[in-house]
């Protein structure tokens, strides 16, 4: 009787608090709020709270493990590296035959993560827009930036044979970030996740940001991680690397903030980056940023560091 009562209170405590990670033998994920009152992109962090690191530092001294809650991907776990067969050594005596050339595709790349991309804010998003040009009509859209630089990584990704995931397939309307997280943490997936927050950055101005002009000065690229993820730190580093050396940007290195930190560096329950490529209410930098080779250098700068990844982890 007195077993039956023990039992009862600790069913009690598991249903008010939920079961310990020991017991559900799988890491549980962090709450997701609604994103009211996050800073979406760069352009809404506090500049007096952006903390800016060389990634080059990064690269040459990689971080220690920060915060492992930031660094794993809750819902499925680093495969084994598989051991390199050996193979044995032939006797001296016995003539060996020659090597047969396999049937199979080696040449194949083996999958190593599933890569979430998300192609930042949606056709309804305000502000997320130029001024307009001196025709009076042309204007640069950051949504369908975005979503273009995706569709052109996704599209050499698929000859390359990595596996990727469309986290916001949508072109009208919008999706919070809220939902976006929630798809990307609750992806089903074989492989590690790996996630891409893609934009186009804007500099304040004094006014209406779709209708004035940001001073020539706001240029370059710059990548976003936590501050407390190792992994994504060094994910950031070798973006900012290859999106540097593809397109002759300004470098604006690598930022976070230990304040408030951008939502989806935040909830993903995996290691995650936002890259910041080019000022579009910049004037002459929205101009580049509207050019089909520019946008194909910006496209093949993510896709190199995606393969780099793909071949040497992280």
């Amino acid at each position: 009787m007195f077993k039956q009562i023990i039992e009862a209170i600790k069913s009690l405590f598991k249903s008010l608090f939920g079961g310990s990670k020991k017991e559900s033998g799988q890491p549980q994920p962090r709450p997701i709020p609604d994103d009211t009152g996050f800073p979406k992109d760069a352009m809404e962090v506090a500049k007096d709270t952006i903390v800016t690191v060389n990634e080059m530092d990064i690269l040459l001294n990689p971080p220690a493990k920060a915060d492992e809650d930031f660094d794993k991907d809750m819902f499925d776990e680093q495969p084994a590296t598989p051991a390199t067969p050996t193979a044995p050594t032939p006797q001296a005596d016995v003539p060996t035959k020659p090597t047969e050339t396999p049937t199979a595709d080696t040449s194949k790349h083996k999958p190593r993560y599933l890569w979430c991309f998300d192609n930042g804010h949606g056709e309804a998003t305000p502000g997320k827009r130029s001024p307009l040009f001196d025709d009076g009509k042309t204007r640069f859209f950051e949504y369908e930036f975005n979503r273009d630089i995706v569709k052109r990584i996704m599209t050499k990704l698929d000859k390359e044979g990595v596996k990727y995931y469309n986290v916001v397939p949508e072109v009208e309307g919008d999706i919070s970030l809220k939902v976006r997280v929630t798809r990307a943490n609750t992806k089903k997936s074989d492989l590690p996740k790996l996630y891409i927050s893609v934009h186009s950055n804007a500099s304040p101005v004094n006014g209406d940001s779709t209708k004035v002009w940001a001073v020539p000065g706001a240029k370059g690229i710059e990548t976003w991680h936590h501050d407390s993820s190792a992994k994504s730190k060094k994910m950031a580093a070798v973006f900012q690397k290859h999106l540097i050396e593809k397109t002759g940007f300004v470098n604006r290195n690598l930022k976070t903030t230990k304040q408030t930190a951008l939502y989806v560096l935040v909830y993903t329950s995996m290691p995650a980056i936002l890259t910041e490529n080019g000022f579009y209410n910049t004037k002459s930098e929205a101009a580049e940023l509207m050019k089909d080779t520019v946008r194909q250098k910006i496209a093949d700068a993510h896709i190199e560091a995606i393969m780099e990844i793909e071949k040497n982890g992280l």
